[in-house]
Protein backbone atom coordinates (compact mmCIF):
# COMPACT_ATOMS: atom_id res chain seq x y z
CA UNK A 1 0.00 0.00 0.00
CA UNK A 2 1.81 3.07 -0.81
CA UNK A 3 1.15 6.52 1.01
CA UNK A 4 0.11 9.88 -0.50
CA UNK A 5 2.00 12.96 -0.55
CA UNK A 6 -0.41 14.88 2.21
CA UNK A 7 0.40 12.00 4.34
CA UNK A 8 3.78 12.41 4.06
CA UNK A 9 4.30 15.97 4.30
CA UNK A 10 1.79 15.65 7.41
CA UNK A 11 4.41 12.86 8.89
CA UNK A 12 7.80 15.31 7.80
CA UNK A 13 6.01 18.44 9.47
CA UNK A 14 4.99 16.97 12.67
CA UNK A 15 9.19 15.25 12.81
CA UNK A 16 10.17 19.09 11.79
CA UNK A 17 8.20 20.35 15.17
CA UNK A 18 9.26 17.55 17.21
CA UNK A 19 12.98 18.46 16.21
CA UNK A 20 12.38 21.92 16.64
CA UNK A 21 10.98 21.32 20.37
CA UNK A 22 13.66 19.31 21.42
CA UNK A 23 16.22 22.19 20.42
CA UNK A 24 14.48 24.74 21.92
CA UNK A 25 13.27 22.97 25.13
CA UNK A 26 15.17 25.13 28.15
CA UNK A 27 18.30 22.64 30.01
CA UNK A 28 17.28 21.49 32.83
CA UNK A 29 19.08 23.44 35.52
CA UNK A 30 22.06 21.79 37.47
CA UNK A 31 20.67 20.54 41.05
CA UNK A 32 22.09 22.45 44.69
CA UNK A 33 24.38 20.24 45.77
CA UNK A 34 23.82 21.48 49.20
CA UNK A 35 26.39 21.45 52.23
CA UNK A 36 26.80 17.59 52.86
CA UNK A 37 27.34 17.36 48.80
CA UNK A 38 30.04 20.26 48.70
CA UNK A 39 31.99 18.64 51.51
CA UNK A 40 31.76 15.93 50.40
CA UNK A 41 33.32 17.00 46.67
CA UNK A 42 35.67 18.87 48.89
CA UNK A 43 37.06 15.69 50.65
CA UNK A 44 37.28 13.67 47.27
CA UNK A 45 39.31 16.75 45.73
CA UNK A 46 41.92 16.91 49.15
CA UNK A 47 42.39 12.90 48.52
CA UNK A 48 43.01 13.51 45.26
CA UNK A 49 45.51 16.27 45.89
CA UNK A 50 49.46 14.42 45.99
CA UNK A 51 50.12 17.08 48.69
CA UNK A 52 47.37 15.96 51.42
CA UNK A 53 48.10 12.54 50.56
CA UNK A 54 51.66 12.67 51.30
CA UNK A 55 51.55 15.15 54.01
CA UNK A 56 49.22 13.05 55.65
CA UNK A 57 50.96 9.80 55.07
CA UNK A 58 54.17 11.29 56.86
CA UNK A 59 52.07 13.39 59.29
CA UNK A 60 50.16 10.52 60.78
CA UNK A 61 53.14 7.94 60.98
CA UNK A 62 55.49 10.10 62.45
CA UNK A 63 53.59 11.57 65.14
CA UNK A 64 51.57 7.84 65.48
CA UNK A 65 55.08 6.41 66.32
CA UNK A 66 56.12 9.56 68.79
CA UNK A 67 52.52 9.61 70.58
CA UNK A 68 53.02 5.69 71.34
CA UNK A 69 56.19 5.95 72.50
CA UNK A 70 55.23 8.63 74.57
CA UNK A 71 52.61 6.62 76.09
CA UNK A 72 54.32 3.17 75.89
CA UNK A 73 57.48 4.96 78.54
CA UNK A 74 55.06 6.57 80.39
CA UNK A 75 54.43 3.08 81.88
CA UNK A 76 58.25 3.10 83.09
CA UNK A 77 59.28 4.17 86.29
CA UNK A 78 62.78 3.99 86.97
CA UNK A 79 63.29 3.82 90.92
CA UNK A 80 66.55 5.78 92.35
CA UNK A 81 69.35 3.12 92.93
CA UNK A 82 70.10 5.01 96.60
CA UNK A 83 66.77 3.72 97.55
CA UNK A 84 66.89 0.17 96.50
CA UNK A 85 70.59 -0.81 95.63
CA UNK A 86 73.41 1.93 95.05
CA UNK A 87 75.06 -0.40 92.65
CA UNK A 88 71.76 -1.76 90.58
CA UNK A 89 68.90 0.77 89.62
CA UNK A 90 65.70 -0.95 90.00
CA UNK A 91 62.88 -0.95 87.22
CA UNK A 92 59.02 -0.99 87.30
CA UNK A 93 56.82 -1.79 84.47
CA UNK A 94 53.43 -1.03 84.78
CA UNK A 95 50.03 -1.92 83.33
CA UNK A 96 48.01 0.34 85.35
CA UNK A 97 46.48 2.75 83.35
CA UNK A 98 47.97 6.74 83.71
CA UNK A 99 45.95 9.51 82.24
CA UNK A 100 46.80 11.34 78.92
CA UNK A 101 47.01 14.70 80.69
CA UNK A 102 49.81 13.21 83.12
CA UNK A 103 51.75 11.65 80.09
CA UNK A 104 51.29 15.19 78.09
CA UNK A 105 52.31 17.34 81.59
CA UNK A 106 55.12 15.52 82.04
CA UNK A 107 56.73 15.42 78.38
CA UNK A 108 56.19 19.36 77.89
CA UNK A 109 57.01 20.73 81.42
CA UNK A 110 61.29 20.43 80.80
CA UNK A 111 63.90 22.79 79.28
CA UNK A 112 63.20 25.16 77.24
CA UNK A 113 59.45 24.25 77.01
CA UNK A 114 59.23 25.77 80.04
CA UNK A 115 60.36 29.04 79.50
CA UNK A 116 58.20 29.59 76.56
CA UNK A 117 55.42 28.53 78.94
CA UNK A 118 55.98 31.09 81.55
CA UNK A 119 56.53 33.49 78.75
CA UNK A 120 53.16 32.51 77.58
CA UNK A 121 51.49 32.88 81.16
CA UNK A 122 53.62 36.02 82.58
CA UNK A 123 55.01 37.52 79.72
CA UNK A 124 58.56 39.33 79.70
CA UNK A 125 60.40 40.14 82.69
CA UNK A 126 60.56 43.83 83.34
CA UNK A 127 63.61 45.09 84.73
CA UNK A 128 67.28 46.79 83.59
CA UNK A 129 69.07 44.29 81.74
CA UNK A 130 71.91 42.34 83.65
CA UNK A 131 73.57 38.57 83.14
CA UNK A 132 73.45 38.00 86.42
CA UNK A 133 71.08 35.34 85.79
CA UNK A 134 69.08 33.80 83.12
CA UNK A 135 66.26 35.31 81.49
CA UNK A 136 63.21 34.95 79.17
CA UNK A 137 64.57 37.70 76.94
CA UNK A 138 66.48 35.03 75.09
CA UNK A 139 62.85 33.50 74.10
CA UNK A 140 61.16 35.73 70.99
CA UNK A 141 57.31 36.58 71.53
CA UNK A 142 55.21 35.22 68.89
CA UNK A 143 54.87 31.70 69.43
CA UNK A 144 54.38 32.54 73.14
CA UNK A 145 51.59 34.79 72.19
CA UNK A 146 49.79 31.69 70.30
CA UNK A 147 50.32 29.74 73.29
CA UNK A 148 48.42 32.39 75.38
CA UNK A 149 45.83 32.98 73.21
CA UNK A 150 45.21 29.24 72.14
CA UNK A 151 44.97 28.55 76.22
CA UNK A 152 42.70 31.41 76.44
CA UNK A 153 40.53 29.35 74.05
CA UNK A 154 40.79 26.45 75.47
CA UNK A 155 41.23 26.76 79.12
CA UNK A 156 44.44 24.35 79.69
CA UNK A 157 47.69 25.21 78.21
CA UNK A 158 50.01 21.69 77.77
CA UNK A 159 47.61 20.43 75.21
CA UNK A 160 47.26 23.30 73.36
CA UNK A 161 50.65 23.99 73.37
CA UNK A 162 51.30 20.54 71.57
CA UNK A 163 48.10 20.88 69.13
CA UNK A 164 49.30 24.68 67.87
CA UNK A 165 52.08 23.02 67.14
CA UNK A 166 51.20 20.04 65.88
CA UNK A 167 48.67 22.15 63.07
CA UNK A 168 51.54 24.17 62.30
CA UNK A 169 54.13 20.72 61.59
CA UNK A 170 51.25 19.40 59.16
CA UNK A 171 50.77 22.14 57.09
CA UNK A 172 54.85 22.68 56.61
CA UNK A 173 54.76 19.76 55.62
CA UNK A 174 51.90 20.46 52.93
CA UNK A 175 53.25 23.54 52.35
CA UNK A 176 56.73 22.30 51.71
CA UNK A 177 55.36 19.65 49.34
CA UNK A 178 53.74 22.21 47.00
CA UNK A 179 56.78 24.58 47.27
CA UNK A 180 59.31 21.61 46.10
CA UNK A 181 56.58 21.52 42.78
CA UNK A 182 56.85 25.16 42.48
CA UNK A 183 60.78 25.16 42.41
CA UNK A 184 60.91 22.35 39.71
CA UNK A 185 61.32 19.35 41.18
CA UNK A 186 59.01 15.95 40.78
CA UNK A 187 56.06 14.89 42.76
CA UNK A 188 58.67 11.24 44.08
CA UNK A 189 61.23 14.10 45.14
CA UNK A 190 58.59 15.78 46.81
CA UNK A 191 57.34 12.55 48.60
CA UNK A 192 60.80 11.98 50.24
CA UNK A 193 61.77 15.26 51.31
CA UNK A 194 58.33 15.63 53.56
CA UNK A 195 59.25 12.39 54.60
CA UNK A 196 62.70 12.34 55.83
CA UNK A 197 62.09 15.82 57.51
CA UNK A 198 59.10 14.08 59.55
CA UNK A 199 61.28 11.04 60.69
CA UNK A 200 63.94 13.52 61.18
CA UNK A 201 66.13 11.90 64.18
CA UNK A 202 64.90 14.79 66.54
CA UNK A 203 61.54 15.72 64.65
CA UNK A 204 59.66 14.88 68.54
CA UNK A 205 60.32 18.38 69.11
CA UNK A 206 58.09 19.47 66.13
CA UNK A 207 55.41 17.58 68.32
CA UNK A 208 56.10 19.92 71.37
CA UNK A 209 55.17 23.39 72.34
CA UNK A 210 58.31 25.17 71.06
CA UNK A 211 59.20 27.49 67.69
CA UNK A 212 59.89 24.81 65.70
CA UNK A 213 57.02 24.01 63.80
CA UNK A 214 55.95 27.83 63.65
CA UNK A 215 58.71 28.72 62.35
CA UNK A 216 59.12 25.76 59.78
CA UNK A 217 55.62 26.79 58.28
CA UNK A 218 56.29 30.66 57.95
CA UNK A 219 59.31 30.08 56.50
CA UNK A 220 58.43 27.50 53.72
CA UNK A 221 55.22 30.03 53.62
CA UNK A 222 57.38 33.00 52.30
CA UNK A 223 59.82 31.15 49.36
CA UNK A 224 55.93 29.59 48.42
CA UNK A 225 54.50 33.32 48.44
CA UNK A 226 57.54 34.49 46.54
CA UNK A 227 57.33 31.56 43.69
CA UNK A 228 53.97 32.40 43.34
CA UNK A 229 54.76 36.24 43.25
CA UNK A 230 52.59 37.00 46.27
CA UNK A 231 55.14 39.58 47.52
CA UNK A 232 52.62 40.99 50.04
CA UNK A 233 52.00 37.53 51.79
CA UNK A 234 55.57 36.89 51.51
CA UNK A 235 56.38 39.90 53.26
CA UNK A 236 53.48 39.71 56.14
CA UNK A 237 55.20 35.28 56.64
CA UNK A 238 58.20 36.71 56.91
CA UNK A 239 57.78 39.16 59.59
CA UNK A 240 55.88 36.90 61.43
CA UNK A 241 59.34 34.84 61.02
CA UNK A 242 61.53 37.20 62.34
CA UNK A 243 59.21 37.60 65.14
CA UNK A 244 59.17 34.15 65.94
CA UNK A 245 63.58 33.50 65.53
CA UNK A 246 66.38 35.90 64.91
CA UNK A 247 67.10 33.60 62.11
CA UNK A 248 63.88 35.21 59.94
CA UNK A 249 65.84 37.76 58.86
CA UNK A 250 67.76 35.88 56.61
CA UNK A 251 64.58 35.68 54.40
CA UNK A 252 64.47 39.23 53.35
CA UNK A 253 67.98 38.19 50.93
CA UNK A 254 66.66 35.05 50.58
CA UNK A 255 63.68 36.60 48.87
CA UNK A 256 65.44 39.56 47.31
CA UNK A 257 67.57 36.76 45.23
CA UNK A 258 64.26 35.16 44.42
CA UNK A 259 62.85 38.18 43.14
CA UNK A 260 65.59 38.87 40.80
CA UNK A 261 65.37 35.36 39.45
CA UNK A 262 62.03 36.25 38.52
CA UNK A 263 62.26 39.28 36.93
CA UNK A 264 65.85 39.49 36.37
CA UNK A 265 66.52 42.90 37.98
CA UNK A 266 66.13 44.62 41.33
CA UNK A 267 65.10 47.80 40.32
CA UNK A 268 62.99 49.57 42.62
CA UNK A 269 59.28 48.37 41.97
CA UNK A 270 56.29 48.73 44.11
CA UNK A 271 56.07 45.26 44.07
CA UNK A 272 59.42 44.72 46.12
CA UNK A 273 58.33 46.76 48.95
CA UNK A 274 56.65 44.27 50.90
CA UNK A 275 59.64 42.50 51.04
CA UNK A 276 60.90 45.14 53.59
CA UNK A 277 57.66 44.02 56.17
CA UNK A 278 60.69 40.98 56.47
CA UNK A 279 62.52 42.30 59.66
CA UNK A 280 59.42 44.76 61.56
CA UNK A 281 58.79 41.50 63.43
CA UNK A 282 62.47 41.30 65.03
CA UNK A 283 62.70 45.25 65.14
CA UNK A 284 59.32 45.37 66.90
CA UNK A 285 60.70 42.55 69.85
CA UNK A 286 64.18 44.87 69.73
CA UNK A 287 61.92 47.91 70.27
CA UNK A 288 59.81 46.22 72.92
CA UNK A 289 62.59 45.14 74.72
CA UNK A 290 64.15 48.13 74.66
CA UNK A 291 61.49 49.55 76.34
CA UNK A 292 61.50 46.57 79.10
CA UNK A 293 65.06 46.19 79.91
CA UNK A 294 66.82 49.49 78.15
CA UNK A 295 68.62 47.08 75.99
CA UNK A 296 67.14 46.52 72.27
CA UNK A 297 70.17 43.25 72.02
CA UNK A 298 68.93 41.73 75.14
CA UNK A 299 67.54 38.90 73.47
CA UNK A 300 71.04 38.24 71.93
CA UNK A 301 73.35 39.69 74.87
CA UNK A 302 71.23 37.29 77.60
CA UNK A 303 72.98 34.15 75.69
CA UNK A 304 75.55 34.26 77.41
CA UNK A 305 74.10 33.34 80.79
CA UNK A 306 73.67 29.49 78.83
CA UNK A 307 77.42 29.81 77.63
CA UNK A 308 76.37 31.35 73.93
CA UNK A 309 78.75 33.58 72.77
CA UNK A 310 79.61 34.96 69.26
CA UNK A 311 82.39 32.70 67.71
CA UNK A 312 84.02 31.77 64.25
CA UNK A 313 81.01 29.77 63.04
CA UNK A 314 83.07 26.31 62.19
CA UNK A 315 84.61 26.26 65.89
CA UNK A 316 81.72 24.01 67.06
CA UNK A 317 82.46 21.58 64.43
CA UNK A 318 86.90 21.96 64.82
CA UNK A 319 85.54 21.30 68.94
CA UNK A 320 83.99 18.21 67.98
CA UNK A 321 86.72 16.73 65.69
CA UNK A 322 89.16 17.41 68.39
CA UNK A 323 87.81 14.45 70.20
CA UNK A 324 85.01 12.44 67.89
CA UNK A 325 84.86 9.66 70.97
CA UNK A 326 83.25 12.01 73.25
CA UNK A 327 79.70 11.59 71.58
CA UNK A 328 77.59 13.40 73.84
CA UNK A 329 78.13 15.43 77.00
CA UNK A 330 75.92 16.89 79.48
CA UNK A 331 72.91 18.52 77.26
CA UNK A 332 74.81 18.10 74.52
CA UNK A 333 73.85 14.93 72.24
CA UNK A 334 77.64 15.74 70.27
CA UNK A 335 77.87 13.67 67.76
CA UNK A 336 73.58 13.70 66.34
CA UNK A 337 74.27 17.84 66.20
CA UNK A 338 77.86 17.76 64.61
CA UNK A 339 75.92 15.14 61.87
CA UNK A 340 73.22 17.06 61.36
CA UNK A 341 75.42 20.49 61.25
CA UNK A 342 77.72 19.32 58.37
CA UNK A 343 74.95 17.90 56.58
CA UNK A 344 72.91 20.56 56.33
CA UNK A 345 76.44 22.54 55.30
CA UNK A 346 76.98 19.70 52.95
CA UNK A 347 73.18 20.41 51.47
CA UNK A 348 74.07 24.07 50.91
CA UNK A 349 76.96 23.60 48.91
CA UNK A 350 74.56 20.93 46.16
CA UNK A 351 72.44 24.27 45.96
CA UNK A 352 75.12 26.40 45.01
CA UNK A 353 76.26 23.70 42.46
CA UNK A 354 72.72 23.66 41.52
CA UNK A 355 72.34 27.38 41.09
CA UNK A 356 69.07 27.13 43.51
CA UNK A 357 70.97 30.26 44.98
CA UNK A 358 68.04 31.55 47.39
CA UNK A 359 67.52 28.06 48.78
CA UNK A 360 71.32 27.78 49.05
CA UNK A 361 71.93 31.28 50.68
CA UNK A 362 69.46 30.47 52.98
CA UNK A 363 70.42 26.61 54.06
CA UNK A 364 73.86 28.11 54.43
CA UNK A 365 72.90 31.42 55.84
CA UNK A 366 70.76 29.56 58.80
CA UNK A 367 73.70 27.83 59.91
CA UNK A 368 76.33 30.17 59.78
CA UNK A 369 74.17 31.63 62.66
CA UNK A 370 73.15 28.52 64.30
CA UNK A 371 77.51 28.02 64.78
CA UNK A 372 78.52 30.71 65.85
CA UNK A 373 76.99 30.48 69.03
CA UNK A 374 80.16 28.71 69.79
CA UNK A 375 78.33 25.95 70.75
CA UNK A 376 77.54 22.61 68.98
CA UNK A 377 74.30 22.21 71.22
CA UNK A 378 70.64 22.04 69.98
CA UNK A 379 72.61 22.09 66.45
CA UNK A 380 70.07 19.33 65.09
CA UNK A 381 66.93 21.46 66.43
CA UNK A 382 68.38 24.36 64.32
CA UNK A 383 68.99 22.19 61.19
CA UNK A 384 66.16 20.21 61.34
CA UNK A 385 63.85 23.79 60.35
CA UNK A 386 66.68 24.63 57.49
CA UNK A 387 64.05 22.75 54.75
CA UNK A 388 66.14 22.60 51.23
CA UNK A 389 68.65 20.94 52.67
CA UNK A 390 66.11 18.12 52.68
CA UNK A 391 65.02 18.92 49.58
CA UNK A 392 69.01 17.73 48.38
CA UNK A 393 68.27 14.60 50.35
CA UNK A 394 64.66 13.72 48.54
CA UNK A 395 66.87 14.01 45.72
CA UNK A 396 69.65 11.79 46.51
CA UNK A 397 66.97 9.49 47.70
CA UNK A 398 66.01 8.36 43.97
CA UNK A 399 68.46 5.76 44.50
CA UNK A 400 66.62 3.10 45.82
CA UNK A 401 69.76 1.79 48.52
CA UNK A 402 70.08 5.99 49.16
CA UNK A 403 66.08 5.99 50.21
CA UNK A 404 66.31 3.00 52.42
CA UNK A 405 69.44 3.79 53.99
CA UNK A 406 67.48 7.20 55.14
CA UNK A 407 64.50 6.07 55.96
CA UNK A 408 65.97 3.17 58.02
CA UNK A 409 68.34 5.61 59.97
CA UNK A 410 65.94 7.93 60.66
CA UNK A 411 63.29 6.32 62.22
CA UNK A 412 65.87 3.77 63.99
CA UNK A 413 67.30 7.00 65.84
CA UNK A 414 63.53 8.51 66.01
CA UNK A 415 62.56 5.67 68.22
CA UNK A 416 65.76 5.65 70.53
CA UNK A 417 66.20 9.45 71.08
CA UNK A 418 62.54 10.19 71.60
CA UNK A 419 63.03 6.98 74.16
CA UNK A 420 65.54 9.14 75.58
CA UNK A 421 63.65 12.22 75.50
CA UNK A 422 60.90 10.57 77.66
CA UNK A 423 63.51 9.13 80.01
CA UNK A 424 64.45 12.61 80.34
CA UNK A 425 68.21 12.55 79.54
CA UNK A 426 69.38 15.73 78.81
CA UNK A 427 71.36 15.20 75.83
CA UNK A 428 67.93 14.91 74.03
CA UNK A 429 66.04 17.86 75.85
CA UNK A 430 68.19 20.58 73.93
Amino acid sequence: MTASPENISSEIGQTDRLAEAATTSPTPAPQKLGVPGVIINWLRALARDESVRAATFAFVLTRSLILFLFILTAQLQIVNPEIVNPEVGATVITLHKVQLSRIITRRVTVADINWYRDTAKLGYERRPFTTEKQANWAFFPLFPLLWYLASHITGEYHFSGMAISAIFFFFALLLLHKTILEFGWNVPDANRTIFYLAAFPVSYFFSLPLTESLFLFLTIGCFYAAKRKAWLLAGILGALASATRITGVLLLPALFIVYWQTYRTLRPRLNILPLLLIPTGLLSFMFFLYRITGNAFAFKDIGVTWGREPAYFLKPLYDYLSDPLLLASPWDFRLINFLAATTVLSCGLVLLKWRHWSLAFYTLACMFVALSSSLLQSQARYAMVVFPAFIVLGVAGRRPHVDTAIRTTSLILLVLITIMFCLRLDISLS
